[in-house]
Formats: structure tokens, sequence, C-alpha cells
């Protein structure tokens, strides 16, 4: 009997965010920090989501009541050459999930965060915006990291 089951198959990881700046409690990343744009050509267009993993040293202990980090997604290359606006303060537009830090006594604990099944976008051409809710500063060299992933049909 075939296997009828759905299997998630994943791409290579990109380092979509090799040394970030640093950003201060409440701030917004930049788009200087973006190491490499997502792309929907070739390979990558095979994959409808990702799982995004975030290495973050924070320079100050993390309380209980602050320990989350916001990621947006900037749609980039939609109808030919537009793109989305980036997020920022008064553009928190296409939030697509949140990293909870552990709350740490303290300073540069090192921590590895991830949210799993991060939707792409159309068509899968875009970029990733991180906001500061921690109320301590991350410093310089934070990295955040994508796998493409999507599902794969039975064998029968």
């Amino acid at each position: 009997m075939a296997d009828a089951s759905v299997k998630v198959t994943t791409s290579t990881q990109i380092t979509h965010i090799g040394s970030g700046a640093s950003l201060a409690a409440n701030a917004f990343s930049g788009s200087a920090d973006v190491s490499t744009a997502l792309a929907g050509t070739g390979n990558l267009a095979r994959y409808p989501r990702a799982d995004v993993v975030l290495l973050i040293a924070p320079t100050a202990s993390i309380a209980l009541a602050s320990s989350a980090l916001y990621l947006y997604r900037r749609d980039i290359n939609t109808d030919s050459t537009n793109d989305s606006p980036i997020p920022a303060a008064s553009n928190k537009t296409k939030f697509v999930g949140a990293f909870q830090a552990a709350a740490a006594t303290t300073a540069s604990t090192t921590q590895y965060l991830a949210i799993k099944d991060v939707d792409l976008g159309p068509p899968g051409d875009c970029e990733f915006y991180l906001e500061n809710g921690l109320a301590v500063n991350v410093p310089a060299g934070w990295t955040l990291k994508v796998t493409p992933k999507t599902d794969v049909g039975s064998t029968t």
C-alpha cells in the first residue's frame, strides 16, 4: 500500500539578516539590515511558507511583561516592481507573528527564537522586519534565518 500522507519538505535555509544593526527598545529594524531578499523566482516559488529563526543577545535583563519581538512582512516586486511600505511605528500592517523571548535576569543571554509556518505572501518576494518589544536594547549582530517549506502530496 502506498503512503497517502502529506509530507513537509524544506529548502535550504537563507540568512535573511546576517548581522542586524543595534535595535533600541520599541524600534524597528531597517532595510539596511536585510542581507538577502527572499525572491519567489526559481526554486523558492514552490515554497509558500517558512520557519523563521531569530538569534538575539539583549544587553540587559528581559522583564516578563515585555518579552516579545514582533515580525512583519514587506511584500516586494508585487505587480512588477511595486513594493509595500517598510514597516514602522506608523505602518504595522502585515504582522506575521511574535517571538516570545524568555525572561532573563542576566544581560547578554543568547536566545534562539522561532516562528513556524510564516506565510511568504504573494508572489513570495518579501522581506522581514523586526519590532523590538523587549523594552531593552538588542545589540548589533542579531540574525534572522528563514527556512522555506511546503507540503508534498501523497505517493499513491
